[in-house]
């Protein structure tokens, strides 16, 4: 199978065009899965988690009660950490509760959510964390997270 590189020069010599290939400068890994919050390199960053949690640094909590994102606002969350990757990329975004947002949306609206996540932080040069045990999951369902680390 060719590069994707080697397949955009060979259609633009089948063309006889020039095609330009946008080069983003992203981590090598835009989404790393660890087993806990220290485990995180960065000194500085932005949590996701559930209140009570000992978070250090930025966060924002979610939770049902009043005064927090819920847990069912997951486009409102979205759009929060599209802000800050694209005002901080260098400040990773740790998301702690994923379990929680699960149960409360579905796994497969989360993964829509993480996919989505991830898009913003390869365009933006940004890193996102998934603090999470793979014991929490099915095989299938943290065999599909693992993709997302690719």
């Amino acid at each position: 199978m060719l590069p994707i590189r080697s397949l955009v020069a060979l259609i633009g010599q089948l063309f006889s065009v020039s095609i330009p290939l946008q080069t983003y400068h992203a981590h090598p890994t835009p989404v790393e899965i660890v087993r806990s919050r220290g485990q995180v390199r960065e000194p500085k960053v932005l949590t996701i988690g559930r209140p009570g949690a000992p978070l250090e640094g930025d966060a924002i909590f979610v939770s049902s009660l009043p005064g927090f994102v819920g847990p069912r606002e997951l486009p409102r969350l979205l759009h929060v950490l599209i802000s800050h990757l694209q005002e901080n990329p260098d400040v990773p975004v740790v998301v702690e509760c994923l379990e929680y947002l699960a149960l409360h949306n579905g796994f497969e609206s989360l993964l829509k959510f993480l996919n989505t996540l991830r898009d913003y932080a390869i365009l933006h040069g940004g890193k996102v964390y998934l603090v999470t045990d793979p014991s929490a999951w099915t095989e299938r369902e943290y065999a599909l997270l693992e993709r997302l680390t690719f």
